[in-house]
């Protein structure tokens, strides 16, 4: 048993959180927020919504990732750090994404080798992931805590002139973004919107679609989408 011990962990966790803190602060110290932002179309009010909604369930998801590596579940413990790295990705973690995929296949490789006996010392996975969590947030909120940055999503826009085709164009994106639960929904969600404002037959659809697409809820837009294309 013995010689199947792996060493997860080359370096003390207090090391490890030192050179994450560094990294953290690197990468987010020179951002602005326009550049945070930027994969969410911009849209302050939809990215604070969605950082609420990570915290809120990331403590339960931390919690039960502890558990797991009390109980040595490695199996259901990936299932866990793949959730979560699925959720920190969409919502802009890029650290916390790649230190859960750094563990996903450390993981792997010990789950493969010791076929879920552990006999290895695997603790500062938890460690590590909550830290790296709490310091990339604690970050994000301080960008966004800055009162001088300009929020483009709060600014009105005009509305805008389009064609049909342009418009059967943008539907199109739009499905196909949807279907594949991008986030680059949120763009042309935001433009259509405005390029549509005005029409009221169209507000119904227009705002269960926004919504929809703010909270991530990609089926409940694409039915407010069919709905909005069939009144077009």
């Amino acid at each position: 048993m013995n010689a199947n011990k792996i060493g997860v962990n080359q370096h003390p966790v207090d090391e490890t959180n030192k050179n994450v803190a560094n990294k953290v602060n690197l990468i987010l110290g020179s951002m602005t927020l326009e550049q945070l932002l930027m994969p969410f179309g911009g849209n302050d009010k939809f990215y604070r919504r969605l950082i609420k909604v990570f915290e809120k369930n990331l403590q339960p998801q931390l919690q039960n990732i502890d558990l797991m590596i009390s109980q040595k579940n490695i199996k259901e413990l990936l299932r866990l750090v793949h959730t979560l790295k699925g959720s920190s990705g969409t919502s802009g973690l890029s650290l916390l994404y790649q230190a859960l995929c750094d563990w996903e296949i450390t993981l792997t490789a010990l789950n493969a080798t010791i076929d879920n006996e552990v006999d290895v010392v695997f603790e500062d996975c938890g460690k590590q992931i909550r830290f790296v969590a709490l310091a990339e947030l604690s970050n994000i909120h301080a960008l966004l805590a800055k009162d001088d940055v300009k929020k483009v999503s709060d600014i009105p826009l005009p509305a805008a002139d389009y064609s049909v085709e342009e418009i059967t164009l943008m539907l199109a994106k739009l499905k196909q973004h949807l279907q594949d639960s991008n986030l680059k929904a949120l763009n042309i969600t935001l433009l259509l919107q405005n390029k549509l404002s005005g029409h009221t037959q169209l507000e119904h659809d227009l705002t269960t679609l926004c919504d929809a697409v703010e909270t991530l809820d990609f089926a409940t837009a694409l039915a407010a989408l069919s709905s909005l294309t069939a009144k077009l």
